[in-house]
């Protein structure tokens, strides 16, 4: 009887995670057929304004090669190291702060133009970029709400997330919102965070892509995130190599139909 009722509820778990799990699987973004698409490559990382191993960082972004790097927890001392890259990303947007919420954009393809938001009473920076490449206008939004860790940050986090979605609706164009969102996937406020878009994640169909915290690797979770608009087809997405922060970078690839 008692292994009847330890399978039973074993069973009973197993299925309630799949059922959450199993979605990030499934159901990749349908082809895209027509026309000839724009191909734009990310790399976003939660730095770690501790983290002191600057240049592993640095020669992780000129492997990947990517049009645009994302980066968040800069302060000065990594300003100062991440001058290295601007002779291949000559365009770049950078807030530094010594309190873990600056935040640096830098660029191969030029900035058509860009506002620095400083949603809620916070007062705590997010980028908004408009690119035109190749024939191809697109909006980069990146962001990097609080992390929920008191009652007071929780709801702050939302509203944060809720200022934002607001914004991003105002938006013409296609939209690409990237950051630490310090959310996962299936938490409530995320969904209704997707929801309200109109946005999708850019994992969806290629599994989960933990990317944090890197010290308790078999319990890491999916707090990185890259959403997209509907014309935008997602060729690749990973997760990076660890170079000391407590978070591992996010690179995606993606064409612009």
């Amino acid at each position: 009887i008692k292994n009847k009722t330890f399978s039973t509820i074993s069973t009973v778990i197993f299925l309630i995670n799949a059922f959450f799990i199993i979605p990030s699987y499934t159901n990749k973004q349908s082809q895209k057929q027509k026309g000839n698409p724009t191909t734009i490559k990310l790399f976003h990382s939660n730095v770690l304004t501790s983290n002191t191993q600057h240049l592993k960082l640095i020669k992780q972004i000129y492997k990947e090669q990517s049009d645009v790097v994302i980066l968040q927890e800069v302060d000065k001392s990594w300003m100062k190291s991440l001058t290295a890259i601007k002779t291949v990303y000559p365009f770049s947007i950078e807030r530094p702060r010594s309190d873990n919420f600056g935040i640096a954009l830098y660029s191969k393809i030029p900035i058509e133009n860009f506002q620095v938001h400083f949603w809620t009473d916070l007062e705590l920076p997010s980028i908004e970029v408009k690119f035109v490449f190749k024939g191809a206008s697109f909006n980069i939004i990146a962001i990097h709400p609080l992390p929920p860790v008191t009652k007071e940050y929780y709801d702050k986090r939302n509203a944060q997330i809720k200022v934002a979605s607001e914004r991003i609706k105002k938006i013409d164009g296609e939209i690409i919102v990237i950051g630490d969102l310090n959310t996962t996937i299936w938490s409530e406020d995320y969904a209704v965070f997707e929801s309200g878009t109109g946005l999708t994640n850019a994992s969806k169909g290629f599994g989960i892509i933990p990317t944090w915290p890197t010290n308790l690797l078999p319990l890491m979770i999916p707090i990185d995130h890259c959403l997209i608009s509907k014309k935008f087809k997602v060729i690749t997405i990973k997760s990076g190599d660890d170079f000391g922060s407590d978070h591992l970078p996010l690179i995606v690839e993606l064409e612009l139909y």
